[in-house]
């Protein structure tokens, strides 16, 4: 009894593959686990070009990772990402599957590892947060000195 139930999962795992272990988790973090997930952007964080200088940063603290890539991304928003990734010798995977996401707020890409690192925070920008650009503030107004207050005259 037990060789016809190994028979039927053996059919079964070659008609419909191998089943997923959490495999929502899998489609949301592009084919990995959340615990191997060092840096994580969404589509709308890939395609703005300033965002290249975190991802950057993050593979230049981290060598020994892989990159992720969300294949539904046009391909001129992924070769800044691209060419960081060769210039630094990073493994790199494109996921083209019509399971991964193709929304703004859906992950573009992902920095992971082939084993658990429990990274925290793995939000772009929660990571690497944008210092607002400094604005020209206003100088107080001029206070009079203590010699004209004190002679009355503002």
């Amino acid at each position: 009894m037990a060789e016809k139930n190994q028979m039927e999962q053996h059919l079964q795992n070659s008609v419909y593959g191998t089943p997923l272990v959490h495999p929502d988790e899998q489609r949301h973090y592009l084919g990995t686990f959340r615990e191997r997930v060092s840096l994580a952007m969404t589509i709308a964080e890939v395609t703005n070009a300033q965002n290249v200088r975190a991802f950057t940063r993050e593979i230049n603290a981290h060598p020994d990772l892989q990159v992720i890539f969300n294949g539904h991304i046009d391909q001129s928003d992924l070769a800044p990402y691209l060419k960081a990734t060769g210039q630094h010798n990073l493994k790199f995977t494109i996921r083209q599957d019509d399971f991964y996401g193709h929304q703004a707020t859906d992950l573009g890409l992902v920095v992971a590892s082939d084993h658990a690192i429990d990274q925290n925070p793995i939000s772009l920008t929660a990571k690497y947060p944008t210092t607002p650009a400094k604005t020209q503030a206003t100088p107080p107004a001029k206070q009079p000195g203590w010699l004209a207050r004190l002679f009355g005259h503002h």
